[in-house]
């Protein structure tokens, strides 16, 4: 039992110092130390913040498979500030529909100057999103998708084949939604246990 706690505090210390070196901006650094608080037992506080410090990395997909798999292993650890940064690796990724829906949840839960920027960034994905997708954009995200899962990155792949099929609904042609949606069953069944 002794042994235990010992390596529960010094998780805990580990998340302490990753914390600190992120409000210092020492990201590399940051990271390392959330995911040995998270290999100690620090809780599923240090999966959500190691993910939120890939997104200060600028490793959006990384940090977006880091989101799902601290989803996965501590649901109730999420709160309006990570999910602020979930939306920022999506929007850095290029799903901005994955984005929006992310900043339309945070709106000022998280105090008025990251609900500042979440409104400013729902501005700048509806002049993104305004017009009608071309073939090519929900072709593209098809194609990320199967990199994706081709690499065993089944949370991202959905993320991808989720954001093909909304984009496709805009089109009177609908424009590969079939597949998407295909693709994200077959995620599905490969998830299944």
């Amino acid at each position: 039992m002794c042994l235990a706690s010992g390596v529960l505090a010094a998780g805990e210390d580990h998340l302490l110092a990753g914390a600190q070196l992120f409000r210092e901006r020492r990201f590399q650094e940051a990271y390392v130390e959330f995911m040995v608080a998270s290999r100690l037992g620090a809780g599923g506080d240090a999966a959500w913040y190691a993910a939120a410090t890939l997104v200060k990395l600028q490793r959006p997909e990384d940090a977006l498979e880091a989101f799902a798999a601290a989803e996965r292993a501590a649901p109730s650890a999420a709160d309006p500030l990570l999910d602020y940064y979930r939306a920022l690796a999506c929007y850095d990724a290029r799903l901005f529909l994955c984005a929006d829906a992310l900043l339309d949840g945070v709106g000022d839960r998280t105090g008025p100057r990251i609900g500042a920027q979440a409104r400013k960034m729902r501005v700048d994905i509806a002049a993104l999103i305004s017009s009608e997708p071309s073939v090519d954009t929900i072709d593209w995200y098809h194609s990320r998708g199967e990199a994706a899962r081709k690499g065993g990155r089944h949370a991202l792949a959905a993320l991808y084949y989720r954001e093909a099929s909304a984009l496709a609904a805009r089109r009177p042609d609908h424009h590969r939604q079939a597949e998407a949606r295909a693709s994200l069953s077959g995620l599905r069944k490969e998830l299944a246990p």
